[in-house]
């Protein structure tokens, strides 16, 4: 599956990203590529919002941010990461990932996949974020099995 989408504003942005979860039965892993302020954040705060999240904050200096969902029957944690200041595939050992990813219940939001590629789950959703005018992204969404 892939979809393109063309997004003019934070609102439209966060639809398209709702689109995408009322999609998705169980957890899974959302992998955002995308250069600084491409819109990552903007994109998770619209899956956080569908699951009952009302606030999600960037996990750039902490790495990683839990969120416990209450709006889905299927999805009980949102798990936000972000690779970038990472340099080593132990060091996103550390945060028990394979643990993370083998539970059907969670939902694994990961900004910065690329730094990591060898290691992300085979079934996994690609989501292309590109700054293409001030306000406007083009975002492709790609689900790779």
């Amino acid at each position: 599956m892939e979809e393109l989408f063309v997004s003019s504003s934070f609102e439209e942005t966060q639809e398209i990203a709702s689109k995408l979860l009322s999609k998705i039965d169980e957890g899974t892993t959302i992998c955002l590529y995308g250069g600084l302020a491409a819109g990552k954040t903007t994109f998770t705060q619209g899956l956080a919002k569908h699951l009952g999240i009302n606030r999600v904050i960037s996990p750039t200096f902490i790495l990683m941010r839990q969120y416990e969902v209450v709006g889905h029957r299927t999805i009980k944690t949102l798990y936000h990461l972000d690779l970038y200041r990472l340099n080593s595939i132990e060091e996103i050992r550390n945060f028990d990932i394979q643990e993370i990813w083998s539970d059907e219940s969670s939902l694994v939001v990961i900004e910065w996949p690329e730094k990591f590629a060898e290691i992300l789950p085979k079934d996994r959703y690609e989501v292309f974020l590109k700054t293409t005018d001030d306000n406007e992204r083009e975002i492709k969404i790609i689900h790779k099995r």
